[in-house]
């Protein structure tokens, strides 16, 4: 709703209280009020899941290319994480629209035994993920794990090197989740049969981001479509065999489709953890950063700082704790052939964490979050109600599409609604006017 500035101008109730002290409006009445800091702490997810067959690739893989280089096949040993923040005592529905996050830290924890992905911190640009060059492994069948020859297929024309250090890795990104199929947070059944991975065409869950312009979209399609092409047919192993198989002939295809670079709510970051840190440490040895190019260990935890700071972010988060949960899904292009092997990782689950050996002191997935409630008459977000709110309450009452470019991590719709009834009527600017009349 946009409101006529000759309304909000109406002549107004001074507020009870000295005129510029911090107010809250609370039934007519001013109250001096400290900003409200609140923190959520989550030491597991309320459910999980971390597997490539339900979110990922699986029987869709490529030998020895890039697993997501083809669009919509997923990308290689996923994370999904959902917190019951309803249930934490973090406020949802309507209350939970007045909330800006200031900070938010996720950590994931590699399991102490499988497969290793090489440790990246930093993004790298879609083009990287394409074939580099060199030879490709041919299986007897389709899915096969038996090695019978390999064909030499030169770089794509859009591969980009980074150098040796870069090449051959990516980095773990944290991105939003999108559910489909009826599923949600709060319906999600966290075994393969209760929640199967592919229907009517999609997945049941997919990493999502927000484009420039702060609009949803799925990151499954982000590394673009690979050019290599592969067909089904007659291959002549090494061996002097015959198998009808899955292979690259060497050529490229026309007008392959273009990848993008995703807006990552963060990236994976290794980092220190003393000795003795309680759900952080083996055998009461916490870790040290490893660097670029190393092998990531086991047991080893990464920290994403959550970009909060981000409009289309912020939004996805309240969002979130309006329905009660916070879903966030940790993904990488790992690299990995045809039978599966390659250098990704196997991600911590609660269900693991529960079932490790006494040595292993390590929770699962972390979360932890520190927000603001904003009390009505709060515009600037900044927890208090002062002079600060006066321009930008009249912002949000007459240009609600301004206030949000102006005022990007705030919601015009939710602070104007005074009372919390769903919508901004007559009622709620004359409780802005009177406000307004004190400050």
């Amino acid at each position: 709703m946009t409101v006529p500035l000759s309304i909000i101008c109406l002549p107004a109730l001074a507020l009870a209280g000295p005129s510029g002290t911090s107010a809250r409006w609370s039934g007519g009445v001013a109250h001096a009020v400290r900003p409200e800091l609140h923190s959520a702490v989550f030491v597991q997810p309320t459910k999980d899941t971390s597997t490539y067959s339900n979110i990922g690739a699986s029987g869709n893989t490529r030998p020895y290319v890039w697993m997501s280089t083809f669009p919509d096949e997923g990308r290689q040993s996923n994370l999904v994480a959902m917190f019951n923040t309803g249930a934490a005592g973090v406020p949802t529905g309507p209350d939970a629209a007045r909330i800006r996050i200031i900070r938010m830290v996720f950590t994931a924890c590699t399991y102490p035994a499988g497969p290793r992905a090489i440790y990246d911190p930093s993004p790298d640009p879609w083009q990287n993920t394409l074939w580099a060059g060199g030879d490709i492994i041919v299986y007897d069948v389709w899915g096969g794990s038996t090695p019978v020859g390999s064909e030499y297929v030169p770089a794509e024309p859009r591969y980009v090197s980074l150098g040796p250090a870069e090449d051959g890795n990516k980095p773990v990104e944290l991105f939003g989740v999108k559910y489909n199929n009826g599923w949600s947070a709060a319906s999600w059944v966290e075994t393969g049969t209760g929640t199967p991975a592919y229907t009517d065409g999609v997945y049941n869950a997919e990493p999502i981001d927000f484009d420039d312009n702060g609009v949803e979209r799925s990151v499954l399609f982000s590394p673009g479509e690979s050019a290599v092409e592969f067909v089904f047919g007659l291959y002549v192993g090494d061996d002097g065999q015959t198998y009808d198989t899955y292979y690259p002939t060497g050529n490229f295809l026309p007008d392959p489709v273009d990848g993008f670079d995703p807006n990552v709510f963060a990236l994976g970051k290794s980092y220190f953890i003393p000795d003795g840190t309680p759900g952080h440490s083996v055998g009461g040895q916490g870790q040290d950063p490893i660097s670029l190019g190393d092998e990531i260990p086991p047991a080893h935890r990464l920290r994403f700082d959550v970009r909060v700071d981000d409009p289309a972010i912020q939004r996805y988060l309240r969002s979130g704790l309006e329905a009660g949960w916070i879903s966030l899904m940790a993904s990488q292009l790992a690299y990995a052939d045809i039978g599966l092997n390659g250098s990704y990782s196997y991600w911590l689950t609660k269900e693991g964490s529960a079932t490790l050996p006494p040595v292993f002191d390590l929770d699962p997935c972390t979360l932890e979050f520190d927000y603001l409630t904003l009390p009505p008459g709060d515009f600037n977000g900044d927890g208090l109600v002062d002079r600060g709110d006066f321009g930008p309450a009249l912002m949000a009452l007459t240009d609600p599409a301004g206030f949000e470019r102006a005022f990007g991590l705030l919601d015009a719709a939710a602070l104007t609604d005074m009372d919390s009834d769903g919508d901004t009527d007559l009622a709620d600017v004359t409780a802005i006017a009177r406000l307004l009349a004190g400050l």
